[in-house]
């Protein structure tokens, strides 16, 4: 048997490991685009269901695997069963999976604005003609230097990127509302940023009203803690450490930014061809302490934060070089510097790249939001959601409405020799077979996927009981330092057609030594749906087992989380 894995990410790595373990004997090729392999290991066991992770990163080379490929998936032939790569070779296949991974949303190209028109010329003269190719070079010069500074957060190279611009940001504007946009909001420390958002709250994916003011009130007890300890004079020594951590971040990101030009890694908004892998758990602790330290001269300041509720952004352009709220000043063609604005390896070398970066260089980025405000900025930070990177796949496999590859519950699409699992995955049977699942594409997910696709390419799932990861939506994050555990139809979905009456929630905080935590759980008929755990609880299992038994504990009302009731006793 042929087994044949298209991606390197938690989804691929974990697929195809499973068919290592579990067929030794057959031929399992695992094709990735990128030589680091992202993979999972368990940090604790919470509950049964429960686990909190961590992503682990291998090289493509150091995998005991002989199958492991570097290559890029451009098509399939379906009726011959090949995959088709980018270096123009076949890969023949008995099964296939596809784990690509999902591509991150951008802005539409209409708005960002040039302040050069490039209007053509009247008389048709050949002067005429030079400066119309001169001005429309111009113009693409500077929307080419406003895309370079929108960085778009999805995997770990734009991370890397974004470390390296933040050295030199001093306002920072975060545009989303999804885990990534709320890990942002808690590692971006020494810049003043506005977060702009679509919703009337936070975390809209994650979080009811609530909740969320629970998040806002972190946020600000952290800052001003935060505020309070740099507020006392730091020592020489402490000072000539944080240089020192400093400066070599710095000669690591230049390092970083020199193989991204030698692999293409410099694109337009931090969005390459090739697919990076997924952030995981704790990627904020990759960024600075202090941003925007080449341009305040200190960094050491905590940084405002300020929310633009239910906006989007409708334009971006350069500030006007005077100050006026009018277009920017044209910048002669010929004054227009060599290098390209805002690359990893200019940003990298710090003050000396800025030089290499064009005449827009030090002009801010003035936002126009849908409400009609308008923000000044010298960085933009996209995190707007993805979509399954699937352009490569032939359009005869079915699509479901969300643009993944419409999966059964055995994880096959509509060929049945071909499977998928993660991102590129459409699990819409679970809405109807799964009670407390949704899909959700978090790289949690994708571990469970790729191993249960594994197992039915192996035609071995009934004997694994591996679909029991599809009983329950479980999902251990961590938001501003503390651990988030979402359990069930934590936010109610699914649940909206029910009558309101019968959907009721209960909610708790606690105030203890070690930090504050919130509990929340919803209730449909008496009956535990969901619930979302911030902090330390010590509910994860609990209430997981009041989920999963469907215990009618309606009769308790509020009480249900009156902290002097022992709820592990009384239902575990």
């Amino acid at each position: 048997m042929r087994f044949v894995v298209v991606g390197g990410g938690v989804a691929g790595v974990c697929c195809a490991e499973e068919l290592c373990r579990l067929q030794p004997k057959d031929e399992v090729t695992l094709v990735s685009a990128s030589r680091v392999l992202k993979g999972v290991s368990v940090v604790a066991r919470l509950s049964r269901n429960l686990e909190e992770l961590a992503l682990v990163e291998r090289r493509l080379d150091e995998l005991p695997y002989p199958n492991l490929r570097l290559d890029v998936a451009a098509g399939i032939d379906t009726e011959g069963k090949a995959l088709l790569l980018g270096s123009g070779g076949r890969l023949p296949y008995d099964k296939l999976c596809i784990c690509a991974g999902a591509r991150p949303k951008q802005l539409p190209p209409a708005v960002f604005r040039a302040s050069a028109n490039g209007a053509a010329a009247a008389d048709g003269s050949p002067a005429a003609s030079n400066a119309q190719h001169a001005k429309q070079a111009q113009r693409d010069g500077e929307l080419a230097a406003l895309q370079q500074r929108v960085l778009t957060i999805r995997d770990t190279d734009s991370v890397a990127r974004l470390a390296a611009r933040l050295r030199r940001s001093r306002r920072v504007v975060v545009v989303g509302n999804g885990g990534i946009a709320l890990e942002l909001i808690s590692g971006l420390k020494g810049a003043d940023v506005t977060w702009v958002m679509k919703h009337a709250h936070i975390g809209d994916a994650y979080f009811d009203l609530d909740a969320a003011q629970f998040l806002l009130e972190e946020l600000q007890h952290q800052r001003r803690r935060v505020a309070a300890a740099a507020s006392g004079a730091v020592g020489a020594d402490r000072r000539q450490q944080q240089e020192g951590k400093q400066q070599q971040g710095e000669q690591q990101q230049q390092q970083q930014s020199q193989n991204e030009q030698q692999h293409g890694g410099d694109d337009p908004a931090g969005v390459s061809g090739v697919l990076g892998h997924a952030v995981g758990p704790r990627w904020v602790q990759q960024l600075p302490a202090g941003a925007g330290a080449g341009q305040n001269g200190g960094g050491s300041g905590l940084g405002s934060v300020e929310l633009e509720y239910g906006a989007e952004i409708s334009a971006i352009q350069f500030a006007p070089a005077d100050g006026s709220q009018g277009q920017p000043q044209q910048q002669q063609p010929e004054q227009q510097g060599a290098g390209t604005a805002g690359s990893p390896a200019s940003v990298a070398a710090g003050a000396a790249g800025a030089a290499g970066e064009g005449p827009w260089a030090d002009r801010p980025l003035l936002l126009t939001l849908t409400n009609g405000r308008q923000l000044e900025a010298d960085l933009v930070l996209l995190a707007i959601g993805v979509r399954p990177a699937l352009e490569w796949v032939p359009p005869g496999l079915e699509r479901a409405v969300d643009g993944g590859l419409r999966v059964n519950r055995h994880m096959q699409s509509s060929d049945p020799c071909i499977y998928a699992a993660g991102d590129s995955a459409s699990c819409q049977w679970a809405a109807d077979e799964a009670r407390h699942w949704f899909q959700m594409r978090l790289w949690s997910q994708a571990r469970a996927m790729g191993i249960y696709a594994a197992h039915c390419m192996a035609g071995v799932q009934d004997q694994t009981g591996s679909d029991m990861a599809f009983e329950l939506f479980t999902h251990v994050t961590r938001f501003l330092g503390k651990k988030v555990v979402f359990l069930g139809l934590y936010n109610g979905q699914r649940l909206e057609a029910e009558p309101a009456a019968d959907v009721v929630t209960y909610s708790r905080i606690d105030e203890e030594p070690e930090g504050r935590s919130f509990v929340r759980v919803l209730l449909l008929r008496g009956r535990v749906q969901g619930a979302v755990l911030i902090g330390s609880t010590d509910l994860d299992e609990t209430l997981e087992n009041l989920i999963l038994d469907q215990l009618d504990v309606g009769g308790y009302g509020p009480h249900l989380l009156d902290p002097d009731v022992e709820l592990d006793h009384v239902f575990d």
